[in-house]
């Protein structure tokens, strides 16, 4: 347990060395890099990510590391693996919006034990690490979320782009017929990271996203689990490396939305 600790201030040192990154960085001029229908990159997100890299090849060099805009590098037979997204939120990032953060976690054997977002704008970090609990700028958090589904505030992905896009956005069109009527709000924050780390600090009830990528939320899950929250995909199967969906929330709301979702 102490050797998570120690890593998750490796982590948290990480994370810092790519939010000065994206500090120095605002404010200049931006260049942007396609990654699809859609999609993009700025070259911070590409800086952010090798600042990491950098530190974490001189502190931790036995364990790989899977980042959005690199890939993955390192030793694929370790157990262990940093998953990066250097600015989880880029659309936001690069619109001027304050929603978008740093996301670390390390996994290990698939399940994430270490997660750090460092949201640069709101000078928030929120960090955990398995058995040790979860924290946003050192204090301790722990949801429970309202007692009743129509008393939620529900987070939720964005619409899809890229192949498929039109059939996943009908779907989606329809789930969210489904459950409007049966929440409280539904919110679209733009950033997967700070959906999960907003839920385990009680800003909002549940986050469910229908396709989302590892690095988005590896980190947010430790943090929600260590909030006292449960982290499944869709079809009800503890998140891990491999799941294509999430859905967070405290237990009893957890299976409700779960219900519906399905």
């Amino acid at each position: 347990m102490s050797e998570l600790l120690e890593f998750l201030g490796t982590a948290e040192r990480a994370a810092e060395t790519a939010v000065a990154v994206i500090r120095e960085g605002i404010g200049r001029e931006r260049s942007i890099s396609g990654k699809g229908d859609r999609d993009f990159a700025t070259d911070l997100d590409y800086a952010a990510e090798d600042a990491v890299r950098a530190f974490l090849e001189r502190e931790t060099p036995a364990i790989p590391l899977l980042g959005e805009e690199r890939g993955r590098t390192g030793d694929t037979e370790s157990h262990y693996e940093w998953v990066l997204d250097p600015i989880d939120g880029t659309i936001n990032f690069a619109h001027g919006s304050p929603m978008f953060g740093v996301s670390l976690a390390l996994v290990r054997n698939g399940m994430p034990v270490v997660g750090v977002v460092h949201a640069p704008m709101s000078e928030e970090r929120f960090s955990a690490a398995l058995g040790h609990g979860a924290a946003l700028n050192k204090q301790a958090l722990h949801s429970t979320g309202p007692a009743e589904l129509a008393e939620a505030v529900v987070a939720m992905g964005d619409f899809s782009v890229g192949p498929d896009a039109d059939k996943r956005n009908l779907r989606r069109l329809a789930t969210l017929q489904r459950i409007v009527p049966k929440v409280q709000r539904i919110r679209m924050l733009g950033t997967a990271a700070l959906d999960m780390c907003w839920l385990a600090a009680g800003r909002v009830d549940a986050v469910f996203h229908e396709r989302v990528n590892l690095w988005d939320v590896a980190a947010g899950t430790v943090i929600c689990r260590e909030a006292g929250l449960l982290v499944t995909d869709l079809d009800g199967v503890d998140y891990g490396d491999g799941a294509l969906s999430v859905l967070a929330a405290a237990p009893h709301l957890h299976r409700a939305l779960l219900a519906e979702l399905a």
